[in-house]
């Protein structure tokens, strides 16, 4: 699996945001960018609600963001709901104003929509048509413990290794709290020629409860360490922030350890717990704070 360590020897951060709804919650966005631009060594990603419901919020945020930082920014771009020609305009669109990197997704469907318009069924037509179109990054979706539409595990990677022939160069995991299973992820990709990077996506975990029931929502195994770690919280609430950090940087360090190449943060679009991580991890260094890095990963002295 290819690697995308730094030139100072540590592996890449990046962090997710979702488009603002309004003008306030706009340029706290803006402030959470700016505050994470100096540890985004991997840049920023926007996303895309369900049938494209966010496309020009996606666009104009991933292009304002670029602007402001100089990041890369990937763009999601979610199929199902889009007519393909619809989808292919939302590429276009983004290619000319600088934007070169898509994360291509089939997408759920949009809950409220009985029937979607005829377009791409599948990530790998997705995937195909931009590879045809642009000379565009393309990343797409992978799953260590399946997705949940997926027969087996053993399917589902059979179908992302055709979403990389078809194109795609990196590959983020969605949702991952048990890093061995990451771990055992990667051994089987590496078994089935799969090379390209395989990017595990880290959660903050300040709302244990709602993670712990959208993990088991989507099928995805709940280690029992973090249930003994948070149950120390609800005896004692007002240390629950400190145990999310502790459970996040913990969750980090084994990541890295299982070889994860990079690490996609997901921010909720707020910066201190995603920056702190950062500063942990040694992407840069605390005023005063008695950080050092060792071996590319932060630790306290």
């Amino acid at each position: 699996m290819k690697r995308l360590v730094q030139s100072d020897g540590r592996v890449p951060l990046s962090f997710e945001f979702f488009p603002p709804k309004t003008d306030a919650r706009r340029e706290l966005l803006y402030e959470t960018v700016d505050r994470l631009a100096p540890v985004a060594g991997d840049g920023f990603s926007v996303t895309m609600g369900a049938g494209g419901t966010t496309r020009t919020g996606t666009h104009d945020t991933a292009v304002q963001i670029a602007k402001r930082c100089g990041r890369p920014v990937t763009a999601h771009l979610t199929a199902l709901g889009l007519s393909a020609e619809e989808a292919l305009s939302c590429a276009d669109r983004l290619w000319s104003s600088g934007i070169n990197r898509i994360l291509a997704l089939r997408g759920d469907r949009p809950k409220d929509m009985a029937e979607t318009p005829p377009g791409f069924e599948h990530a790998t037509d997705l995937v195909k048509a931009l590879a045809d179109q642009h000379p565009f990054e393309i990343s797409v979706a992978a799953y260590p413990e399946k997705h949940p539409e997926a027969a087996d595990l053993d399917t589902d990677i059979v179908h992302l290794k055709e979403k990389i022939d078809a194109g795609a160069s990196k590959a983020y995991c969605q949702f991952v709290l048990d890093p061995a299973a990451y771990g055992r992820f990667l051994e089987k990709c590496d078994r089935n020629g799969i090379d390209v990077p395989i990017v595990p996506g880290l959660m903050p975990l300040d709302d244990w409860k709602r993670m712990r029931s959208f993990a088991l929502a989507n099928e995805t195994s709940i280690p029992e360490w973090l249930d003994r770690l948070f149950s120390i919280g609800e005896v004692t609430p007002d240390i629950m922030p400190n145990l999310a950090v502790v459970a996040m940087v913990e969750q980090a360090r084994r990541l890295i350890a299982y070889g994860a190449p990079a690490l996609h943060v997901y921010t909720m679009n707020r910066w201190p717990m995603p920056l702190t991580l950062g500063h942990l991890l040694g992407h840069k260094r605390l005023k005063n704070s008695g950080l050092r890095s060792c071996s590319g990963i932060g630790i306290m002295d």
